[in-house]
């Protein structure tokens, strides 16, 4: 389509004909002719405008647009971060019980030198030292402190040493012979570090990993009991019994470390994925085999993770299935067991479960002691020695140190972000929340330092992790992260560029005006 442009008017026409001496001569008669009155009315509103401007507006932008960035204790945190546990040590009595009437005034002083230096072994072994500062005290007092790690000395014919069940003791048997040579030290040294302290002493040393098959710690974990079968046959199982005489003094065992919640649940139809006319089950092939979203097994309700135990019966077009047997486990049972890494464990049974069958609690509890030993694993508990509560013990101290360095850490990264980032807004929330953290892995550091008191250090431990991981992941943080000051810029520029532009030109005017004005009063 063709344009015809427009026609200039005649006045217009006259305008740009002028010279510039014509023009300046046209605008003077303008102003002759315009009233001083109307001249200084726009020179007062034209610095009202300005005064409003720059005055007051560019400050009230520059406020209303200030970054808040609160002021983050960053030399204390970096220092923490260099320095990781330096402030903390792990001190550990062990109480000496001497039976047959013998008496050993000498022992606890001539094994503590032995220990420490052992120790000092430990801390500067070149290929996996010690992470922690850490000792172990011998002692020899009447009065044993409730829950106290206890060595009983006891005379007999060879040496050995036995490890409790259930309490936190171990025994030394020695023979005269130990004694005359001056050997029973030694002994008692090899026991508290080789035996009762060992696992703890690995958990803290620098190559030490944490199992893939356990999940990662939290202070609550949901425990799901279910029993399939791939027919619709109506079972049942008196699972509540059995958790009741097997499973609830684990879990009050365990209190001090996590709090467990527990459901049951039975399900029909259930069906493997195998093959048509397959009855073959490797542990390779379990991930295709065991479908949980089919089942409706895998969703997790809950905040915190949730380990699922699962007993399976399969259907009898699939029966009976060939299963490829853990030939390292002694029971028959547990070589059917088979570990998820961090999702759970599953029992799988060669034939089906008939119709009305009942499984009584005296058939449940071999289950549920292997699922015992698998929620250790999934827990990351160790394995050695066979007491739990030493085990308990040892994984409690160590999971303090990794909440408190998982704190740090966090912090570390936070201070990393604030400064390669410097226009990110740091909201008081932010550091409120660090110093919830710092202020939480001081407590528990002077728990750990001065009362020994680890059931109330990992507590703030825990309140020291998740606080700083707050922090880190502040919502307003979060969102300034991924809004740029080019952003801003381009925000701000549809109302600032008019009004600026309107300001410079009516202020070019106005001095135009002026001079024009004080060259004819000259």
């Amino acid at each position: 389509m063709d344009h015809t442009p427009t026609e200039k008017s005649p006045d217009n026409r006259r305008l740009a004909a002028l010279t510039p001496q014509e023009k300046q001569t046209k605008a003077q008669e303008i102003l002759d002719s315009e009233p001083k009155k109307s001249l200084l009315t726009r020179q007062w509103l034209l610095g009202s405008f300005l005064f409003l401007y720059v005055i007051i507006g560019v400050p009230c932008w520059f406020v209303l647009t200030e970054i808040y960035r609160a002021q983050l204790p960053s030399n204390f945190i970096t220092a923490l971060y260099q320095n990781q546990n330096i402030d903390i040590k792990i001190q550990n009595d062990i109480y000496l019980r001497v039976g047959d009437s013998l008496k050993f005034p000498d022992l606890p002083e001539a094994t503590q030198i032995q220990i420490d230096s052992e120790i000092q072994k430990l801390i500067n072994d070149p290929i996996s030292p010690l992470t922690i500062q850490w000792n172990a005290s011998v002692k020899l007092e009447d009065e044993i402190p409730k829950d106290s790690y206890i060595l009983d000395l006891e005379l007999g014919q060879s040496e050995g040493i036995a490890m409790d069940g259930i309490d936190k003791i171990a025994t030394l048997i020695y023979r005269l012979e130990s004694v005359k040579n001056n050997d029973l030290p030694f002994f008692v040294t090899q026991t508290v570090l080789q035996h009762v302290f060992k696992t703890e002493l690995e958990l803290f040393k620098s190559t030490y990993e944490r199992s893939i098959n356990a999940i990662a710690y939290s202070p609550n974990v949901h425990l799901s009991f279910k029993l399939l079968t791939g027919d619709g046959n109506p079972m049942a199982w008196e699972i509540g019994k059995a958790l009741d005489d097997y499973f609830t003094p684990l879990v009050e065992e365990l209190k001090s470390f996590v709090n467990f919640t527990i459901d049951t649940e039975i399900k029909y139809y259930t069906e493997l994925n195998l093959p048509e006319g397959s009855h073959q089950i490797k542990t390779s092939d379990l991930s295709t085999l065991l479908d949980f979203s089919e089942w409706d097994i895998s969703s997790n309700q809950f905040s915190y993770p949730t380990l699922n135990f699962v007993v399976y019966f399969p259907s009898e077009k699939q029966a009976p299935l060939n299963i490829h047997k853990d030939l390292t486990r002694q029971s028959p049972m547990a070589q059917n067991a088979f570990l998820i890494p961090q999702w759970g464990s599953i029992i799988l049974h060669e034939n089906p479960l008939q119709e009305n069958s009942l499984l009584t609690a005296e058939y449940l509890n071999p289950l549920l002691e292997i699922f015992t030993s698998e929620l250790f694993t999934l827990l990351g508990l160790p394995k050695d020695p066979k007491t739990p509560r030493i085990r308990i013990d040892a994984i409690k101290k160590y999971t303090i140190i990794s909440n408190l360095n998982r704190a740090v850490d966090s912090l570390q990264s936070l201070l990393k972000l604030s400064e390669s980032l410097p226009n990110i807004s740091i909201p008081k929330t932010v550091l409120n929340n660090v110093k919830k953290s710092l202020e939480a892995r001081e407590r528990a550091v002077e728990k750990i330092n001065k009362h020994k008191d680890f059931n109330g250090a990992l507590v703030d431990s825990i309140e020291a992790m998740s606080s700083a991981e707050e922090a880190f992941f502040d919502p307003e943080m979060v969102q300034q992260t991924f809004f740029p000051q080019e952003h801003k810029v381009a925000v701000y520029m549809p109302l600032i560029g008019p009004l600026s532009l309107i300001m410079i030109l009516g202020t070019i005017r106005v001095l135009k005006e002026y001079k024009i004005y004080r060259k004819k009063r000259d």
